[in-house]
Order: structure tokens, then sequence, then C-alpha cells
């Protein structure tokens, strides 16, 4: 077969590849937190309060930052409301999303390095004498750019406090992962004494992950570097026919 029959034939073939295949990721970590509950657990039964907890106000936070390999930001956006936030762009794919009982974020990387957050925080009112313990089921999972490189870390956080008495309580719990999936619950617990106790509790996930490959071409930058190779191939066979 002549050169240019099988340049021809290698054009064709990796435009198509090129055109359907997707492009793969340097670095991923998501974070999804659900299904938050609490349990009461009456601490003087003969005290006359049924054990009671009221929430009176909630706020949340989602932001995503990407940055290239010199530091310079390409892309951020954030939202303090219920709802999502993110982008897409030839360094990264970056997503967070917040509920009144949920908190997502998922970071996939291409080159650079990039930071999600989904904050959902609580204040509440406890009756006197009654423990609480809170919980939320957590899902985490990293992939690294090769075995044994930590830059990606996933981060699932439950914690809070509780007021009126001494100085306070204060509670947490956390799961962290730089390789692999980990499912669980974080669980806090925490008890006022004889007088009502105001509290905070706030769940955040967070994605973090740094990559050092270069953005993945798009299709047509692909297909037309591929064309101008097998241009300058032929043109090149050419000018050794003519010597």
């Amino acid at each position: 077969m002549q050169l240019q029959h099988v340049l021809a034939a290698g054009a064709i073939a990796l435009l198509a590849a090129t055109s359907t295949a997707p492009a793969l990721a340097q670095q991923a970590a998501g974070v999804t937190l659900g299904q938050l509950g609490y349990r009461l657990l009456d601490l003087a039964p003969d005290d006359g309060i049924d054990p009671w907890i009221g929430f009176n106000s909630q706020a949340t936070h989602a932001y995503a930052h990407v940055y290239d390999q010199e530091g310079n930001e390409i892309a951020g956006t954030d939202i303090d409301r219920f709802g999502s936030t993110g982008f897409d762009n030839p360094y990264a794919s970056l997503h967070a999303q917040t509920s009144a009982d949920a908190a997502n974020v998922l970071l996939t990387l291409y080159s650079g390095w990039g930071y999600v957050s989904a904050n959902h925080s609580l204040h509440f009112l406890l009756s006197p004498n009654t423990q609480v313990t809170f919980g939320v089921d957590a899902d985490l999972w990293a992939r690294p750019e090769a075995p044994g490189v930590s830059w990606p870390t996933a981060m699932a956080e439950l914690y809070g406090s509780l007021d009126g008495f001494n100085d306070g309580e204060r509670f947490t719990d956390t799961f962290r992962l730089e390789d692999g999936v980990r499912s669980g619950t974080l669980s806090v617990t925490a008890a006022s004494q004889g007088e009502w106790a105001e509290g905070r509790l706030a769940f955040d996930a967070y994605a973090v992950a740094a990559s050092h490959a270069v953005p993945v071409p798009e299709p047509e930058t692909s297909a037309l570097l591929l064309g101008g190779l097998t241009v300058l191939a032929l043109v090149r066979r050419r000018g050794k026919q003519y010597r």
C-alpha cells in the first residue's frame, strides 16, 4: 500500500476515534452526603418535659474553582442557596449541589488543580435534659492519576456546637479518602443540661485534586493536527521523489 493511502487511512481512523471517544480524566474525587437524621433521648423522664428539638434557620453554600498549572484561575462559581453550581471546560468538570438534607460535590480534573465544596448548616433549640444524636450518610470516592499518588482528596464532615451552659460543647466527625471508595455514616452526639440549649449543626462535602497533565485537546484540534502531519509527510515524500 502506498504511503499516502496509509496516511489517509490513519487520518480517517483517528478522526473517527477523536470524534466519539470521551476525554480521559487524570484525577477525580467526589462526595455525597444525604439522609440527615437525628434521635432524641430523655435524660430525665420525671422532669415533665418531653424531649424536643426545633430547627429555626438554615444556610447553604456551594462553590467550585479550577486553576491552571501556573495558579491562574480558569473558572469559578458559587451559590448561597439550595441548588447547584459548576462548570465544564477543557481543564475540568466541577459541580456542587445542596438541598435541605443533602450535599454533594464532584470534581473531574484534566489539568491544573481544583477545589469544590458544598456546605449546609442548621440552627436548633433543644429541650432540657435531652440527648440528641445526629447522623448523615456519606459516600466518598477518589481516583488518583497513578497508584500511590495522593493528590485527589474527598472529605465529608459533620460538626457543630451546643451552647447554653458552661463553655458549650463541640462535636465533629469526619471521613477522608485519597484513593478508592468509602461509604459510612457520620455521627455526633450532644446533651443539654437542666436548661434549654441552642445548637448549631453543619455538614460539608469537599473534593480537591491536582494534575500535571496537559488539557485533552478537542476532537477538532486532534483532527487538524493529524491532517497537517499527513500533508507534511506527503510533501516530504514528493520532495524525495524529485531529488
